[in-house]
């Protein structure tokens, strides 16, 4: 058998792409991502998350999408939070069949903290009394020191961006950090399963193209990259 030249560079193109391609998922690995409110710890989350998107599909706001390759191998596919669109409607709680997302009430949610930039806040930097972000929070997470100046309860807020909505300046003088999130032990470990195990008995074999392919659509129509009329051809 012989190669022509342009067998040869073929071959090598093909095998530098590929190792390319290897070594970048090798190295990326999976990202911290956000996840939905209840999240179990992501070690465990992984584990539990069947890649299923009821999640995704029951959100109002659009606020949880799948995630994409470029999140690493091992996050593909499963719900990532957008927290500035997230309204703490529990849907997502509510609806996850597995245990991924954990069964938890309101009062049990954070997902961030509340932070004052008191060098822009009109009421800390003297401009003018404003007490806007304190009439926003519904969890009573904001006080206001001598009756006056705001200041945010890091233990009682969740992290719901009311208060970064509601504020008057621009830029924001309160923003949420969304570093301090809380995350879940599942409540038994014993009931966690591997994916293939969790897929295999919600999808037998002869309906698992057809639910491969939907899901792979979804992920398409969430990054822009395939649309409707795409579909439906």
């Amino acid at each position: 058998m012989s190669f022509s030249r342009r067998d040869a560079l073929h071959i090598l193109v093909s095998g530098a792409v590929s190792t390319a391609v290897f070594t970048f998922f090798k190295v990326s690995g999976a990202k911290a991502v956000p996840r939905p409110p209840g999240a179990l710890i992501e070690a465990e989350f992984l584990k539990y998350c069947t890649r299923c998107y009821q999640c995704i599909d029951v959100c109002p706001t659009n606020a949880l999408v799948p995630a994409g390759i470029t999140d690493g191998i091992p996050n593909f596919g499963t719900p990532v939070l957008d927290w500035k669109k997230c309204i703490f409607c529990m849907e997502c709680i509510r609806t996850c069949p597995t245990g991924a997302i954990k069964k938890i009430s309101r009062d049990d949610i954070k997902i961030g903290n509340a932070v004052i930039n008191r060098t822009t806040c009109l009421t800390w930097s003297g401009q003018s009394k404003c007490d806007i972000c304190y009439d926003a929070c519904r969890y009573d997470a904001i006080t206001l020191e001598n009756e006056i100046y705001p200041v945010v309860l890091d233990d009682l807020c969740t992290g719901c961006n009311v208060c970064e909505r509601r504020c008057p300046t621009d830029p924001k003088s309160i923003v949420v950090n969304y570093e301090k999130v809380k995350r879940f032990l599942p409540p038994d470990k014993r009931v966690a399963m591997r994916l293939e195990d969790q897929t295999g008995k919600r999808h037998g074999e002869e309906d698992f193209k057809s639910w491969f392919v939907e899901r792979i659509k979804k992920l398409g129509r969430s990054y822009g990259v395939m649309k409707e009329e795409e579909e439906e051809e």
